[in-house]
């Protein structure tokens, strides 16, 4: 009896493995290395974020048609955001539950999530619009960095190796 109880645990175990390899195989992502997560075939982008303490989130979002829009790859790559929406489109004023509070999306003298684009693993490029804006081909990634609100903000670590 004990032996079978033990020979289940491990095919379950087995089951459950397979099971989140399929997963993100499909693009549901998991985090990882910059740059690694999105090759081999099929449509991807990848999402890059660099929370404030400097933790780096990397995401590979699978998808079947030519392109995708910016706001559904950050929402299909299961990061955590909250946007608010503006006369340029929808903009992100939390991600990974940082700031852990907002009162205003951009309030003056305050640290905001600053939006950038990567084509092809290029540098990255500030986008010009909000994240409802945004479309993106596959290969092209979204980075995103926490940053203060006086000066130009840096772009996210390492541009993606898509």
């Amino acid at each position: 009896m004990r032996s079978s109880r033990g020979a289940s645990a491990v095919l379950a175990a087995m089951a459950m493995g397979l099971l989140m390899s399929a997963c993100s195989s499909a693009g549901s992502g998991s985090p990882s290395t910059p740059g690694s997560t999105c090759s081999g075939s099929g449509h991807h982008v990848e999402v890059v974020v660099e929370l404030g303490n400097h933790h780096v989130v990397d995401r590979c979002v699978g998808f079947q048609d030519a392109q995708i829009k910016g706001e559904t790859a950050l929402r299909r790559s299961g990061i955590e955001f909250a946007s608010q929406h503006f006369s340029y489109g929808d903009a992100v004023c939390q991600i990974d539950h940082d700031p852990a509070s907002y009162t205003a999306c951009f309030a003056s003298g305050q640290p905001y999530w600053a939006l950038f684009l990567s084509t092809g693993g290029g540098k990255w490029k500030a986008a010009s619009s909000g994240i409802s804006d945004v479309t993106l081909k596959s290969g092209q990634a979204l980075g995103w960095r926490y940053d203060p609100s006086t000066g130009t903000a840096a772009a996210p670590p390492r541009p993606p190796k898509s």
